[in-house]
């Protein structure tokens, strides 16, 4: 296998573009300044230490242990410093009350327990379902040092144990000695009837237990009277709580009270404010405590007067929401349109709708599992078979969806680009073990670590562009962490494939011929659905930097096919979402990681091996659907049949022929390409013409083919035979020999002789001739026996054909026709009728030949209105002039 200088210098930056990608992405993922020095058995345990010592009974709660980060401070960490410098100064350790990343425990309270919890049992809250309804829980907070930074109580549970010596004694200020003996000497049940916040002084601020002596306190206490906490007892007791946290405590400011009561217990919640901005940003701490110091909450805020968001960031979701709803519309009408017109191939499309099914519905289901627990004992039996039916038809509204754009995309593409399926043929026929395959996936594979590292360069070019870490770690994200980012980044990519490149792009291609202006279309459609893993802002950025991983597919699309593009994406996303792998020391996702490049490996390994030993490309198969092979057929036979409506309209008489005393007109209009209908005028001399009409059992081509044959005989019979009837004597001895049995023909022929002025004709089962009789307006049938030639031979035929000689007089006018002149059907179904051709023949019979022919044809198109025609219609009119004058009324 030998490399030219392209494919070599194609690999080379590739190899670059990789070792640029591990080199540069960690200084510009926030992750790589998180610091894994604690093992989550360690969180775990400092965790249920300060759950105890806060008064709560461990064994009532179970618990569960997570990383995580603080999504608004990071975006807005990321904005002011950006990531790069942001990085440095988390390792540097510069940032002391900014807390972007923590460790989470999650303490849920037990089905057995909850009914001794305080502030759950007997309230109006109370409820027997499983735990974790409506937010029952208490969360501890840890920064990566293990520091206590926060105790979230969403449903401010009261500790089983609510006195806390410790912090009550801090409420009386340093250098009290003495106090903590004396409040240890007294019970629980003593100190909560004696010790309350007082709500009721208006001098609430006059006067601090912080200034009693210990005389004093303990003359009140052995006396039975009440303490009353004021603020600065509460911002003694909130400030002892804080400084056994890893907040900087002298960094903050106090601020205000809030007394309030809850789950029937006296509270106060007190307000501490950040000296001053810390890079750029603001932080509020909230400690809620009882009146006997037990700690409910330590909540901290960021930037509480908003983020500063623009307009336009705030709606880009929405538009970005409502365009993409408008493409998936118009997808479906086109598939719709697509459908009638039989352009789609339901079955590939088929076999992806329900890959892409099963992957949406698993990836979902994986997630769901680690969320809600759904196939633990504690989780009611109806929730779980309702995530499971919601999962279900989640999975089944994809594959419909997936279904269509497929089939549409197919469709579009290969009608109109049809080199960009090249790859995607093969595979189709399960030729996968050749030469073109291997290429494709060693491409792919060198392909995904170009845009791995252009998208290292772009986070270099946008330094202030936040990545929004919605989890930091898959695992604690979904169940089988690799399969889920596997599949998940599958209808990712597949999505993107398919609506962008193959829709868009085929549209768009089809519309202007035009690869750069389609280009275009397609880069333009990767601004919206950005496809790159993650969420990224401020809007005008993400637009910005998903424009260019767009050029980049877009350039791997026209270079190549669809098959390299869509791996090489899926590969691409995999790298970024596999990257709190190797970004993260000792992260616990780096198996996710180790798996995707195990993938990568084996995709490139599989590449080299195919185009050692695979088929090369000139032995295999060219593909062509069975939809495409009927469209062409299709399409053959509808030329076939142009060219024979052509061959038969020069059957017809291409120019009517003129003589001083006779007008003539006619029209022929067959319901389908060809039909069976005929008629003929033959000068024989110069006052004498041939006029013949007919119509062949049947329509289409085979009638066609049947009034051909019939044309050419009566052509070499009409000069050798005057005799009409004679002369349908033989062409029927003829038809009926070469003729199927089955088929006949109804025809009427005779001679206009001028000379004479009369018609001499024989009739073999038509149509009745119509003669307008100009004297006395008059309308009349003239129906000679005869039965239609082919539906017998010899003597029941031949005695059958009655030949008439009628005598024309000025003006008079003889009209012949075919039946589907009076069985035509209106949109009702209601025949045209002879009665009403009679009546409008009256009314015409001062008219010239070609005006009454006119008016007939439009009167039948009137009446037909939107109907379909189902019948060949042919007409001749015939009308003698007016010797004297030789004019005609018009």
């Amino acid at each position: 296998m030998s490399l030219t200088i392209r494919e070599y210098s194609f690999f080379v930056l590739s190899l670059l573009a990789a070792v640029w990608f591990f080199v540069g992405y960690p200084t510009q993922d926030p992750r790589s300044s998180i610091n894994l020095s604690l093992e989550k058995t360690e969180v775990e345990q400092k965790a249920k230490e300060a759950f105890g010592g806060f008064g709560f009974a461990t064994q009532h709660y179970s618990s569960e242990v997570n990383f995580d980060a603080h999504r608004s401070l990071l975006d807005s960490l990321q904005k002011e410093l950006g990531r790069s410098e942001l990085i440095e100064k988390i390792k540097s350790g510069e940032i002391q009350n900014l807390k972007p990343f923590y460790w989470q425990v999650r303490f849920t309270p037990t089905t057995e327990g909850r009914s001794s919890i305080i502030g759950l049992a007997g309230t109006e809250d109370s409820n027997d379902g499983p735990p974790g309804e409506n937010d029952e829980y208490i969360e501890l907070r840890f920064d990566m040092q293990g520091e206590l930074i926060e105790v979230r109580n969403p449903n401010a549970i009261i500790p089983n144990k609510a006195v806390n010596r410790p912090a009550l004694g801090a409420a009386f200020g340093p250098g009290k000695d003495g106090i903590g003996e004396l409040l240890s000497s007294l019970s629980d049940s003593s100190l909560s009837r004696q010790f309350g916040i007082d709500v009721q002084r208006s001098d609430i601020d006059t006067e601090s237990v912080a200034q009693w002596s210990l005389e004093r306190l303990e003359t009140l206490l052995d006396e039975g009277g009440r303490v009353g906490l004021t603020e600065p007892g509460i911002f003694n007791i909130t400030s002892y709580y804080l400084g056994q946290t890893g907040w900087d405590v002298t960094a903050f400011v106090k601020d205000t009270v809030r007394l309030g009561r809850t789950n029937g217990t006296n509270t106060a919640n007190a307000r501490f404010q950040g000296a001053q901005e810390e890079q750029g940003q603001k932080v509020r701490i909230d400690v809620s405590v009882t009146a006997t110091g037990g700690l409910l909450s330590i909540e901290s805020t960021y930037n509480p007067d908003g983020n500063g968001n623009t307009t336009f960031h705030e709606l880009w979701p929405v538009l970005r929401t409502m365009l993409i709803f408008l493409f998936c519309l118009a997808g479906v009408i086109i598939f719709f349109f697509r459908i009638r017109a039989r352009a789609i191939d339901t079955k590939p499309a088929l076999v992806i709708a329900i890959l892409a099914g099963v992957m949406v519905s698993v990836q979902m289901l994986l997630s769901t599992i680690v969320q809600t627990d759904i196939f633990t004992e504690s989780t009611d039996l109806t929730t779980s078979i309702l995530i499971l039916v919601v999962t279900g038809v989640s999975g089944a509204a994809a594959a419909l969806a997936f279904f269509v754009f497929s089939a549409i995309g197919d469709s579009i593409t290969r009608q109109h680009w049809s080199e960009k399926l090249s790859l995607y043929n093969y595979i189709r026929q399960g030729m996968l073990f050749n030469k073109p395959v291997g290429y494709m996936l060693i491409r792919s594979v060198l392909c995904a670590f170009l845009l791995a590292g252009l998208w290292t360069l772009v986070l270099w070019l946008f330094p202030k562009m936040y990545l929004d870490i919605q989890q930091v770690f898959l695992h604690e994200q979904a169940m089988w962490p690799p399969i889920y980012i596997m599949f998940k980044n599958g209808a990712i990519a597949l999505s993107v494939t398919l609506g962008v490149f193959l829709v868009l792009g085929g549209q768009a291609y089809a519309q202007t011929k035009n690869s750069i202006i389609s280009s275009l279309f397609m880069v333009l459609a990767c601004t919206i659905v950005v496809p790159i893993a993650g969420d990224y802002g401020p809007a005008i950025k993400e637009i910005g930097s998903a424009s260019i991983v767009g050029i980049a597919l877009v350039l791997i699309y026209l270079k190549w096919e669809v098959v390299t593009l869509l791996l090489s994406h899926f590969l691409f996303l995999g790298l970024l979402t596999s990257a709190g792998g190797w970004v993260v020391e000792n992260s616990i996702d780096a198996y996710i990681f180790i798996f995707q490049m195990g993938l990568m490996a084996s995709i490139f390994v599989a590449g080299v091996w195919t185009i050692l030993k695979g088929k090369d490309e000139k032995v295999l198969t060219r593909f062509v659907p069975e939809y495409v092979e009927e469209l062409a057929q299709e399409q053959r036979i509808k030329q076939e049949l142009q060219i024979a409506r052509e061959v038969q309209q020069s059957f017809l008489p291409i120019r009517t022929p003129e003589f001083e005393h006779l007008e003539l007109a006619a029209i022929c209009k067959p319901a389908y390409e060809t039909g069976g209908d005929y008629y003929d005028f033959i000068p024989l001399d110069d006052n004498r013409v041939a006029v013949t009409i007919g119509d062949v059992s049947g329509k289409g081509i085979e009638a066609a083919f049947y009034m051909t044959f019939i044309k050419g005989i009566l052509h070499s019979l009409c000069r050798e035979i005057d005799s009409p009837a004679e002369l349908l004597k033989k062409t029927n001895r003829l038809f009926y020999d070469n003729a199927s049995r089955g088929i006949f023909i109804s025809l009427v022929y005779g001679i206009v002789d001028l000379n004479k002025q009369e018609f001499h004709f024989a009739r073999a089962g038509h149509n009745p001739i119509l003669r307008m009789n100009t004297k006395e307006s008059v309308i009349e049938e003239l129906q000679p026996r005869g039965i239609g030639l082919g539906l017998s031979l010899g003597s029941p035929f031949d005695n059958q054909i009655e030949e008439v000689r009628l005598k024309l007089y000025d003006n008079d006018a003889l009209v012949l026709y075919t039946d589907g002149i009076t069985e035509a059907l209106n949109e009702k179904g209601t025949f045209y009728g002879s009665h009403r051709l009679h009546n409008l023949l009256k009314k015409q019979s001062d008219k010239s030949a070609s005006t009454i022919l006119d008016t007939v044809s439009n009167d039948i198109k009137s009446y037909i209105g939107e109907a379909k025609q189902h019948d060949d219609m042919t007409m001749i009119v015939m009308k003698l002039k007016n010797k004297e004058s030789g004019l005609l009324k018009e």
